[in-house]
């Protein structure tokens, strides 16, 4: 049953692409990331403010993809490398990923994540926020304008790790989140002349550089060296 009612789903996904996902019910359980042949990302707590989850299925297929939440999500898949990039919603919640492989014409049972999303919930009174010491990368797209050099890009180990490896931090978010309003990144990104765009600010918050999204990863990692400096 269950089988049936997610390939039917995934079916339909297929016959009308999008990078957006409405409010779905969600269908029948399935108990584990995974099966013969499929193997998902473990279930995983977040912040609200995480911006997105990249999730890359171990299969010697191709993996197709079902997202379900009670809000509005968007994602992006990556094919050639079975990967998918999930929106993170600022009110919090639990984002339920399904994959199925098809490896040697024959389809896998259904595997299913969960990516928990802590509340938006303000800092308690008389509670000193959590000092910050390091840059902060914002890569801000917009998703509904996607294509797949930029998706190599987003899910890039190796620019990752010019972040991390700096102590800085890296986040992604798309242009219709409300933390780009709240946190006055808009601004920033209208004056770069719209997304994509990298955005590096300093421990305090301030606008070090902003740099529209250059095509290669290549490109990003040179750019990200010589702003971030160290290694």
């Amino acid at each position: 049953m269950i089988r049936k009612l997610l390939s039917c789903v995934i079916l339909l996904g297929l016959a009308y692409p999008s990078f957006s996902q409405t409010p779905t019910p969600a269908p029948e359980p399935v108990p584990t990331n995974k099966v013969e042949g499929l193997e998902l990302p473990a279930d995983q707590n977040v912040k609200f403010d995480e911006g997105f989850v990249t999730l890359t299925a171990t299969c010697k297929g191709t993996v197709k993809w079902l997202v379900i939440s009670a809000t509005k999500i968007k994602y992006f898949t990556l094919p050639s490398t079975n990967t998918i990039i999930v929106s993170i919603p600022p009110q919090g919640g639990t984002i339920t990923v399904f994959g199925v492989g098809l490896v040697d014409g024959k389809l896998t049972d259904f595997a299913r994540t969960n990516i928990n999303v802590s509340t938006n919930n303000p800092t308690p009174p008389n509670t000193p926020p959590t000092p910050v010491t390091s840059m902060h990368v914002t890569f801000i797209v917009d998703l509904n304008n996607s294509n797949n050099a930029l998706g190599q890009i987003l899910n890039s180990q190796k620019i990752r790790e010019v972040i991390t490896t700096r102590n800085a931090y890296y986040r992604l978010y798309d242009t219709q989140s409300p933390i780009i309003k709240e946190k006055g990144l808009d601004k920033v990104v209208a004056s770069a002349g719209g997304a994509p765009v990298i955005i590096v600010q300093s421990n305090t918050g301030n606008v070090i550089s902003t740099k529209k999204m250059p095509g290669t990863e290549a490109e990003v990692i040179q750019y990200l060296s010589q702003v971030l400096g160290g290694q």
